[in-house]
């Protein structure tokens, strides 16, 4: 079954452009490994330091094995740039879309 696996992440101070552009590089990454169907990257238009990061993944042995893939520079980016705040993760079936 096709799944959404999501982060609900939250800049630091001042670090909320840093965080966009790292997500929006992460996402061009997780669009090439194989099972990917897509990401989304939304940012809270209200509280611009709130994103949202969408996977879009055929099954979750695909969203598993993702993991070794990911480019760890982009990765570092993004724990530098939430500063410590924490990141909450959800995994979705993916009913329609």
């Amino acid at each position: 079954m096709a799944i959404v696996h999501t982060y609900d992440l939250t800049a630091g101070n001042g670090k909320a452009d840093d965080l966009g552009k790292a997500l929006e590089a992460l996402a061009e990454a997780v669009k090439t490994i194989a099972g990917s169907q897509g990401t989304m990257v939304l940012r809270d238009s209200k509280t611009p330091e709130h994103f949202l990061f969408l996977e879009f993944w055929v099954d979750e042995a695909s969203r598993k094995a993702a993991g070794s893939q990911l480019p760890k520079d982009v990765m570092g980016q993004i724990m530098g740039a939430t500063a410590g705040n924490p990141i909450g993760m959800a995994d979705y079936d993916r009913i329609a879309g």
